[in-house]
């Protein structure tokens, strides 16, 4: 089994250029429900522009009136030639309620330790809106965890990711969202190593934050990257998705974060100046 072909990037751009075979999944929120109206007010919609027409790539978390985090790779994987705007205050990606809000993209911030490619530490991008958004009842920042906070227990993930747990993704336009275990980084590690029978395991033990249930059926996938996974009460940002297994919601394997309290020293850093 060769890494490449077992683990994905989850980005919606690339499900059919790069949804690997069979190896690890990748995430709608596989085994999600619909949310309801002011549940995730946090959650963005990372839009790719290219011609007059923009359409989700990845999620995104709100994180400050200017400023939205996601994954480095929905930007370093995609046309150089496109733009990107952020979605916020919407359930339905196509829905024209009254609080939603699209704002063009200014510049974004990508790690610097980020080497680029699939399943790689440090996918972490901060995009640095054109204008602010207006918070409002359906539209607010999360708070960012404390340097190094260790969180245990059940998360949140959202996102408007595929539900399917096939290789063929289905794309939702309301967002999903799910429930799930938050599992220690050196269970995670076993269940990849079996998964990719001696391959390199590129998870990193401080840099990544990894999520079950291990039994199947409920994972991120194309369309999640990015996406926030929160604290139960969804008031602290835990993760940013990133990867995990081919195909999404598949037994054994977890879905896999960068670990947003790894990094609080450096976003904060880049959103004070």
């Amino acid at each position: 089994v060769k890494m490449k072909s077992a683990l994905v990037w989850l980005s919606v751009l690339f499900v059919g250029a790069y949804a690997a075979p069979n190896d690890l999944p990748s995430g709608r929120v596989v085994g999600g429900s619909n949310a309801v109206s002011g549940q995730f007010t946090y959650q963005a919609s990372v839009q790719y522009c290219i011609q007059g027409t923009c359409s989700h790539a990845c999620g995104g978390a709100i994180i400050g009136s200017l400023w939205v985090l996601s994954a480095a790779h929905c930007i370093t994987q995609a046309p150089a030639l496109g733009s990107y705007q952020i979605l916020a205050g919407v359930l339905d990606l196509n829905g024209e309620n009254p609080e939603r809000q699209v704002i063009r993209v200014s510049y974004v911030l990508i790690h610097p330790d980020y080497e680029g490619g699939n399943a790689v530490p440090h996918d972490l991008a901060i995009f640095r809106l054109a204008t602010p958004l207006t918070l409002n009842a359906l539209v607010q920042a999360i708070s960012l965890p404390d340097q190094d906070e260790v969180f245990e227990g059940n998360a949140v993930l959202s996102g408007w990711g595929s539900i399917s747990n096939t290789n063929v993704p289905i794309m939702p336009t309301t967002l999903q969202f799910v429930e799930v275990p938050i599992i220690d980084t050196e269970t995670c590690k076993t269940a990849f190593d079996a998964i990719l029978g001696g391959a390199p395991n590129p998870l990193d033990l401080e840099a990544n934050i990894c999520t079950g249930p291990l039994t199947g059926g409920v994972s991120i996938c194309q369309g999640d990257s990015g996406g926030p996974l929160a604290d139960f009460q969804g008031q602290i940002l835990i993760g940013i998705a990133t990867w995990t297994g081919n195909p999404c919601g598949r037994a054994g394997s977890p879905s896999v974060y960068n670990n947003v309290s790894y990094y609080t020293r450096w976003i904060r850093g880049s959103i004070t100046g």
